[in-house]
């Protein structure tokens, strides 16, 4: 048995990491959480002791020893870690960058995910802030490029898109340009939806009303986001910071037995196989026809939340791969 050990700071982590942190064993992996203000000061007696391996999220603490564990980037991609720690050989991401290849993914997966039946007045759910403000150069771009981003919403993983555009192969550059891009995006689908679906549509953020948007307010209670996501439609767009299936916001939806719908990552195929097609999709006309489907036929609804909860019954085993990947070079 092999002794691993989350080590933050601040509570909010929590969140994040979902329902990994409350599981203890995958396969050969103990895992011990010492997060919080007070826990976290053990792990750095045990770091310090070089007693087990380390997992500390976003580098607090600083892991320079790969022998001692690693530095997990929860939030972001590679071009998210700090400069100044980018030497470093033990620094690990969560999230796929389409514009570079990437081998330090520490993937977690949905665990311990609840039973769950569709709700007889389901509605559609999104969770999450709104941000638009761009500056000039990104606002010509983006009215240049507009209309072919909103028929093929997955243009904007393509590097060939960004060369089109930008005319060089700046990846930083790009990367600022790709966020600004994906938030916009994320602002088009959510004016189509309140404008197709607005009685079924639940949109909860404080950020909405300032783009003359009605929303609900932000509201970060993990009780309450998860009594809302459960057996409704759960609207994921992936993370600005990348392209990747599964990360915290996904993994927290189907943890609380919510019925994801989620805009195609690079990596949907490889991550959703068959159920791909049934709740992926890459411009409205997809959205639009999935969510008639869903909202029109309770069976289909409960047949697709049962496969996907199916379809994550080995995640233990697979979170197990995915620390074997992390700590087989120590």
């Amino acid at each position: 048995m092999k002794l691993v050990f989350f080590a933050f700071k601040h509570r909010y982590r929590y969140k994040d990491l979902n329902n990994f942190l409350h599981s203890r064993l995958y396969g050969k992996y103990f895992l011990l959480n010492l997060g919080g203000p007070f826990k976290h000061l053990v792990a750095k007696i045990l770091l310090n002791t070089h007693f087990g391996f380390a997992i500390s999220c976003d580098a607090r603490p600083l892991i320079k020893n790969k022998k001692s564990g690693i530095n997990f980037f929860i939030r972001g991609t590679n071009l998210n870690i700090p400069t100044n720690f980018k030497h470093l050989e033990n620094n690990f991401v969560s999230i796929k960058n389409p514009f570079i290849q990437e081998e330090n993914i520490f993937q977690i997966y949905p665990i311990n995910i609840p039973y769950s039946k569709i709700n007889d007045e389901t509605k559609i759910i999104f969770i999450g802030g709104a941000n638009i403000d761009i500056n000039d150069e990104q606002k010509i771009l983006w009215e240049k490029c507009k209309k072919e981003v909103l028929d093929n919403f997955t243009i904007l993983d393509k590097k060939s898109f960004w060369k089109k555009y930008l005319g060089k192969n700046d990846i930083e550059n790009i990367f600022i340009f790709y966020k600004k891009f994906k938030l916009l995006l994320r602002y088009e689908i959510i004016k189509y939806l309140k404008k197709k679906f607005s009685e079924k549509f639940v949109l909860i953020g404080n950020d909405w009303k300032n783009y003359s948007i009605n929303s609900l307010p932000s509201n970060f209670n993990p009780n309450y986001i998860k009594k809302l996501y459960r057996g409704n439609i759960c609207l994921d767009f992936g993370s600005a910071e990348g392209s990747s299936s599964l990360y915290s916001r996904s993994n927290g939806i189907i943890e609380a037995g919510g019925l994801i719908l989620q805009s195609k990552q690079i990596d949907s195929t490889d991550i959703w196989g068959n159920l791909e097609n049934r709740i992926t999709f890459k411009n409205f006309n997809d959205l639009e026809v999935i969510i008639n489907k869903l909202l029109n036929n309770k069976d289909l609804s409960n047949d697709i939340l049962f496969n996907i909860s199916k379809n994550f019954e080995n995640s233990k085993n697979l979170i197990e791969n995915s620390l074997d990947r992390i700590f087989r070079d120590i």
